[in-house]
């Protein structure tokens, strides 16, 4: 889960699992307050994830695997702190170890700008994390011959980005910037570098705390079938190219 004041919750679908939260966070607080150490929550991850956020890997990695024969590379639109990027780059390097496939993440690393068509529930500089942290990251695990870390404004910049990589095909796009001019902006430019049979991932689609991100997806794409994960929190949909 994101921390708690990068939004408000609503009254629809952010409320859904209210009856659980509160025992949720308190879990989180003892482990703060414990003496838990670091190697202990690496080394045996699935005693402390939470099973929401595990079922958000075991999601992103099925989603992975549907694509599995394509030919392409993966995008995460929208990085935050580096989850999906990070998983991609591990399923990669699991399942992909001598290909040329990579992970290309792109992010501004400024939070993110609430707009007139976004949910007023978000606020601006929410989802803020450090460009220099995930470098940090990316190298110490040895996986920046992977995950491509792209830092730059998807609203404005991603027409010169592709325009200096025109090789660039994906197999796998996750979108998960969630408001509406980045999505406007961007979306037209990923969905004609997806290869048919590709998958793209809204990880947002019909939700109360960002509806930019579905009107921009409604409008750009019409007439695509847009497939639920009845499984998961988040991502919430996808479609098969």
């Amino acid at each position: 889960m994101s921390k708690k004041e990068d939004y408000k919750y609503g009254n629809l679908e952010s409320v859904k699992f209210n009856h659980r939260r509160k025992k949720f966070y308190n879990y989180v607080d003892y482990l703060n307050k414990s003496e838990v150490k670091i190697e202990d929550i690496i080394f045996n991850s699935t005693s402390y994830i939470g099973h929401m956020s595990l079922n958000r890997i075991l999601t992103l990695y099925e989603l992975y695997k549907l694509t599995s024969n394509l030919a392409g590379h993966i995008a995460d639109v929208g990085i935050y702190k580096g989850g999906s990027s990070f998983l991609f780059a591990k399923l990669i390097k699991i399942f992909e170890s001598e290909s040329h496939t990579l992970c290309h993440g792109f992010d501004w690393f400024k939070g993110q700008l609430v707009g007139e068509k976004d949910s007023k529930l978000t606020t601006d500089g929410g989802y803020y994390s450090e460009f220099n942290q995930i470098k940090k990251l990316n190298k110490l695990q040895q996986l920046d011959n992977i995950l491509k870390i792209h830092n730059l404004d998807l609203r404005s910049e991603i027409c010169k980005f592709f325009e200096t990589h025109q090789h660039l095909r994906f197999k796998l796009i996750n979108m998960d910037c969630g408001k509406y001019d980045v999505v406007k902006s961007c979306l037209p430019f990923f969905w004609e570098r997806l290869n048919k049979g590709g998958i793209m991932v809204f990880d947002q689609y019909s939700y109360e705390l960002a509806p930019g991100e579905t009107l921009a997806i409604h409008e750009l794409l019409p007439e695509i079938e847009i497939r639920s994960m009845k499984n998961s929190w988040t991502p919430i949909a996808y479609t098969i190219k």
